[in-house]
């Protein structure tokens, strides 16, 4: 069925098949969820999380990485600079930090602009010079061959957490320990800051010598397991397995953390105390905020205020006042972020054609004006947009540098090896890249990336929206959309639920809203039920606002939600289109 801007995929059997079961209980079944699991998957418990044995290669860094503490050696943390990258840094300094009575570890974190990704043969020699004994990677280092073999030349241990892809000949760096979740078959979802938890874990339990931490430890990894949530959401990774179990356990602790750094990005955000974070409020609220250091400052800013030292009985005013500092500023940079985004985005656009190559399977652009910090986001906007991978780059001095980002059944990786003779440098997962291309390759590289993905991507690949369940009248209630809500969280792999409202009917005039009034709101009622009425919101689509008339009957898919606003509740759905009545 075509609705109005995407393919539907309707619930499968006759459009009036009897509804049995409550709407959560059909979305569940519809998602594959039994119902003796129902309670467990929406109330999951610390139970579920696998030890860090499960991990290949965590219990031995974590062991490692106790005896290097213990025998007083001289620590070097190295990270990434997105927000995966600062949690995963973060969560080690607060449990090495503590166990050490207050003196943190040296921690080095590249800049985005000028230093690129990952460990460098500079970098490695000025933490060795500096006197770093033991060198910690997280969220990279799982290709960084040459790098790890200098830094075992010079003296230093190197232990590697990642979850990044490995290099596609096999070779492995030869590190004193390596923790990473594809290996010895493991499924690979987990992000940096879930490795580096795990391996947290593995070294709170090396240190005290049991399974069985201090009661001070067993606090301080529940709090850092909110910095393993946020890491998860923020890099995109699929939100099913322990994937789930880690974000549903680790945001609930976000708005009231006993972390000064995380409570000041819920408050700037918009998100009190009593609020419930859910991984769309870390997607779109928090993370941009925290993203914006590493994109147009430092990300060293950005780890130190996830750092700030945790507080057990009440709030450090100093730790407070400082986490409130840098978060004023990140969220000044962010603005400024969203404004070069959109210019990114609309320049890029306008390039289309040029971009997406002969074969029209991917859309490859450079300008010297666009900042290497931001064309990621820019990237997956226009990715929606085109529904083609995207690939963005600054380019100057001979070499572009970028992002990439893909659509669903495509591995934009997979793509990128497959052009590996194009390129300099490239490194990331199936969803999302970066890159390095000499300037005078970027025309064959947009060739063959998009003839690669041209044949490669799924059929159907067009945008579409499938609908989990039919919407009946029995259904529209606060509660009953609520409990949909509980199933969460929603994301990559498990995306929040859609229903499919066959037979509304609008019931006010459409407002059009939001700060560049691009957003529009409006009723409407199913069927012949004038009190089943429902709330709905459609973003970024008031363009779609004159075929929205009072009195008109219309299909719609949409998630269901339920709207607070001043303090009422009640249901709403959450437009992903529209389509003309059967």
């Amino acid at each position: 069925m075509q609705g109005w801007l995407k393919r539907w995929i309707l619930p499968e059997g006759p459009a009036d098949r009897p509804t049995r079961g409550t709407l959560v209980q059909r979305v569940a079944a519809a998602r594959g969820i039994a119902a003796d699991a129902l309670a467990g998957f929406t109330a999951p418990t610390f139970d579920q999380l696998k030890p860090p044995g499960d991990l290949f290669g965590a219990v031995e860094v974590g062991g490692r990485l106790s005896a290097a503490v213990r025998a007083g050696k001289r620590i070097a943390i190295f990270g990434d600079y997105d927000a995966d990258g600062m949690c995963a840094a973060a969560i080690l300094v607060h449990l090495i930090r503590h166990v050490q009575g207050g003196q943190a570890p040296r921690v080095f974190i590249p800049q985005r602009a000028t230093e690129g990704y990952g460990l460098s043969m500079e970098s490695v020699r000025q933490l060795a010079v500096d006197g770093a004994q033991v060198l910690v990677s997280v969220d990279c280092g799982i290709t960084a061959l040459d790098e790890v073999a200098l830094a075992r030349d010079l003296g230093v241990e190197v232990l590697i957490t990642d979850h990044h892809a490995m290099r596609s000949d096999g070779r492995l760096p030869n590190a004193h320990a390596i923790a990473h979740p594809a290996f010895g078959g493991g499924d690979g979802t987990l992000c940096g800051a879930a490795v580096a938890w795990k391996v947290g874990l593995a070294f709170c339990r090396a240190w005290c010598g049991t399974d069985h931490v201090t009661p001070e430890l067993r606090e301080l990894l529940v709090e850092t397991l909110a910095l393993a949530a946020f890491g998860t959401v923020a890099d995109i990774v699929p939100l099913v397995g322990e994937n789930r179990v880690i974000t549903r356990l680790g945001m609930a602790r976000i708005a009231r953390s006993g972390l000064p750094g995380l409570r000041a990005l819920a408050e700037q955000a918009g998100i009190g105390p009593k609020d419930r974070v859910d991984s769309e409020r870390i997607s779109f609220g928090l993370a941009p905020i925290l993203n914006a250091c590493g994109r147009l400052g430092s990300a060293m800013d950005g780890m130190q205020l996830l750092a700030l030292p945790h507080t057990v009985d009440g709030t450090d005013a100093s730790h407070e006042r400082e986490a409130v500092q840098w978060v004023q500023r990140f969220a000044a940079l962010n603005e400024r972020r969203k404004a070069e985004e959109r210019e990114i985005f609309e320049q890029a656009l306008e390039r289309q054609e040029e971009g997406l190559g002969a074969a029209r399977g991917a859309c490859v652009l450079a300008d010297p004006m666009w900042s290497r910090g931001i064309v990621g986001t820019a990237c997956a906007r226009l990715a929606d947009r085109l529904h083609v991978p995207v690939v963005l780059m600054q380019s100057g001095g001979g070499t572009a540098h970028g992002s990439a980002r893909s659509i669903d059944g495509y591995s934009i990786l997979g793509g990128l090896e497959a052009c590996a003779e194009h390129l300099e440098r490239f490194g990331g997962h199936a969803a999302a890249a970066g890159v390095a291309v000499a300037e005078g390759n970027v025309t064959a590289f947009r060739e063959a990336l998009s003839a690669h993905a041209a044949a490669h991507r799924p059929p159907n690949a067009g945008p579409s929206v499938r609908a989990d369940v039919k919407l009946v009248g029995g259904d529209i209630s606060a509660e009953s959309f609520a409990a949909v809500q509980a199933l969460g969280p929603f994301g990559r792999g498990f995306p929040s639920p859609t229903v499919w409202a066959q037979d509304a009917v609008i019931t006010s005039t459409p407002r059009v809203f939001g700060k560049d009034r691009d957003h529009i709101s409006f009723f409407v009622r199913l069927g012949d039920l004038p009190t089943a009425e429902l709330s709905c919101i459609w973003w970024r689509q008031a363009s779609q606002s004159p075929r929205l008339t009072r009195g008109l009957g219309v299909q719609i898919i949409g998630s269901p939600q339920v709207d607070s606003w001043s303090g009422r509740h009640r249901p709403a759905l959450q437009v992903a289109d529209v389509a003309d009545c059967a």
